[in-house]
């Protein structure tokens, strides 16, 4: 059977009927979901722009330590579990050794998975806004303040944080969602499900604590006190319980073993950072701010001037007065908000940075970024009525169109606002630097030739600065791209005759050592040895992270093997005819290099102690 459609003029155009129910059965569905699509395509466009802004940045600072850590260690315990500066990442640490498997130094890999995860954040966030206030175009709203909201980006450009944040981003709406139906249901499988994500959010970053506590005050809240909220849904509440018991066990165990790098500030630092985190950076990012960034290369941290600070606060404090005054508890959402950011993103900086940064630690929009989908739901909250509130307004609002006019405009500035922002910050990005050099490495490491011995330095501090320690070692950042056989080698090189190194820009040269020669006084010039032994004195004294780099000039008359000995360990070397050089790394502690029954016809002399670099 066909349909049959005739025009005033022209063709008649005749349709299958198979063809046109199913047409209509989609126009039906599509009109039914009209508010589902609208967000996919908002949520959809939102990444495409972030995307477009993720990929001018690169790697940077912790970023090369998770990358050489994820190339030199198997997917063990000991590895997802390390405690990185206070950080206890299980989920971070797997997604970081899986894209860095992929292709080490891969930003496309990195970032790209990163923001997969935050796709995923804005996808649990309009589930968070579906099953709390129902499918209705309303909450298209504060599903838009979580796409375009300023405090994500700065985030998402550095890989570290992100590893932490994305995996809180999704775990807080989720188990909002999960725990909400809990309430309405009363099915404890829900409950589950929400303590289930509870725990996945503390296995990507330790700020998942906090999420039962707001479960346990969106309760109190909205379902009948904080009484009646721990008496009815106890079931619940034992559940989140037994997750952050058995992961705060985990987290002890692991600490333990680790190095204690957190300590508490001075009443100053504490207070200045307070004021930087919750009323420069928090106060005016959550309005499309900052506006300003003081940046570097590659980065930027809230710096708005005080007069938009105050312009800011007054702002909140008005829409806080203003919905509070119609919105039953929307007092109490706000409050709900400013505790979230208080115990989740302060207090653990306060003990982890702030003794070491100072205030400044405040200025960093990431330790708040995870607060970002409760924003959102708070902005519903205060906003609009519940579905099951038979009052939720404590007086008439204004006129429809008066309301939905103003919220509306507060809306479009909000977006404008956070589009300059944005633009303002991505503005500073971009890390030619950083990936010329590691993409000169790599090339260069894929002609490295069967049994090239390479010495290491620290990589040039605009790429990533020596206090990072041995993880600013070419052997540790650049051996992550070598085979694993080469990267061994790296960080325990042999001696040598013929050395390389890494130079500034990335390219292996010839080696030579940066140090004070120690020169015989002797006519010859060469070292004297006393009944066939040779000793050459060595400052013991000096101690370097990447360790000490012997040269010694020698002269032989034929080839011939000869052994060093430093402390207790020998090294044997085969010499070759005529002038040449030997490398060699100096023993931790040895205060001599000393030659048992030298070999006639070999003579030693300069012997320099220092650095590697490329020699001239």
């Amino acid at each position: 059977m066909t349909q049959t459609t005739k025009p005033r003029t022209g063709f008649v155009f005749t349709v299958p009927a198979p063809m046109a129910r199913t047409a209509g059965a989609l126009s039906r569905w599509a009109r039914r979901q009209h508010v589902l699509l609208t967000a996919l395509v908002l949520i959809g466009a939102a990444m495409a722009w972030k995307a477009t802004i993720v990929q001018s940045s690169y790697f940077k600072e912790d970023d090369f330590e998770f990358v050489a850590r994820a190339m030199e260690n198997g997917l063990s315990f000991d590895y997802l579990t390390r405690i990185h500066f206070g950080q206890f990442m299980p989920g971070g640490f797997l997604l970081a050794w899986f894209t860095s498997r992929l292709e080490p130094f891969g930003w496309g890999y990195a970032a790209g998975a990163t923001l997969v995860l935050h796709a995923c954040a804005a996808l649990a966030v309009l589930r968070m806004l579906r099953v709390v206030f129902g499918n209705r175009p309303a909450i298209l709203a504060p599903l838009l303040v979580f796409l375009v909201a300023p405090i994500t980006v700065p985030a998402l450009v550095w890989w570290a944080a992100a590893l932490n944040t994305v995996f809180l981003q999704i775990a807080l709406p989720m188990a909002i969602a999960s725990h909400w139906r809990h309430l309405r249901t009363g099915r404890l499988l829900h409950a589950v499900v929400a303590a289930l994500w509870v725990l996945f959010g503390l296995l990507g970053f330790v700020k998942g604590f906090a999420l039962p506590l707001v479960l346990l005050a969106l309760t109190a809240i909205y379902h009948g006190g904080l009484r009646t909220a721990l008496r009815k849904y106890l079931p619940a509440w034992s559940l989140y319980l037994l997750v952050l018991v058995g992961f705060g066990a985990l987290y002890v165990y692991r600490a333990l073993s680790s190095p204690n790098t957190g300590a508490l500030p001075i009443f100053d630092q504490a207070a200045g950072f307070l004021w930087e985190l919750l009323g420069r950076t928090f106060a005016t990012t959550v309005l499309g701010g900052p506006w300003r960034w003081f940046a570097g290369g590659d980065w930027g941290v809230a710096s708005p001037p005080l007069p938009v600070v105050i312009a800011s606060l007054v702002t909140l404090a008005i829409l806080v007065v203003l919905t509070a005054y119609y919105r039953r508890r929307a007092g109490w959402a706000w409050a709900m908000l400013l505790g979230y950011v208080l115990v989740a993103d302060a207090l653990p900086v306060l003990w982890g940075r702030v003794h070491l940064l100072g205030s400044f630690a405040g200025t960093d929009t990431r330790y708040v970024a995870d607060a970002v989908p409760l924003v959102a739901l708070v902005v519903g909250l205060v906003l609009l009525p519940l579905p099951e509130e038979r009052e939720p307004y404590r007086r008439t609002l204004p006129g429809r169109d008066r309301v939905s006019g103003i919220c509306g405009a507060a809306l479009g500035l909000f977006v404008g606002a956070s589009l300059v922002t944005v633009t303002l910050f991505s503005g500073y990005l971009g890390a030619d630097r950083r990936y010329h050099y590691i993409e000169t490495a790599r090339a260069d490491l894929t002609k490295t030739a069967p049994g090239t011995v390479i010495y290491d330095r620290f990589v040039p501090s605009d790429v990533l600065p020596a206090s990072y320690k041995t993880y600013s070692l070419t052997s540790r950042v650049l051996g992550a791209m070598a085979t694993p056989q080469l990267r061994a080698r790296m960080q325990a090189p042999p001696a040598a005759l013929d050395g390389m190194v890494f130079d500034d820009q990335g390219h292996l040269r010839p080696v030579d050592v940066q140090g004070i020669p120690l020169v015989p006084t002797t006519r010859d010039r060469c070292w004297p040895a006393s009944q066939g032994t040779l000793q050459v004195p060595l400052d013991n004294r000096v101690s370097r992270v990447e360790g000490t780099l012997v040269k010694l000039g020698y002269a032989a008359s034929a080839d011939t093997k000869i052994t060093f000995w430093m402390g207790d360990q020998a090294t044997d070397v085969q010499l070759r005819a005529g002038l040449g050089k030997v490398f060699m790394l100096a023993v931790p502690g040895a205060d001599r290099i000393v030659v048992h029954d030298l070999p006639p016809g070999v003579c030693i002399g300069d012997v320099t102690p220092g650095q590697a670099v490329p020699r001239p």
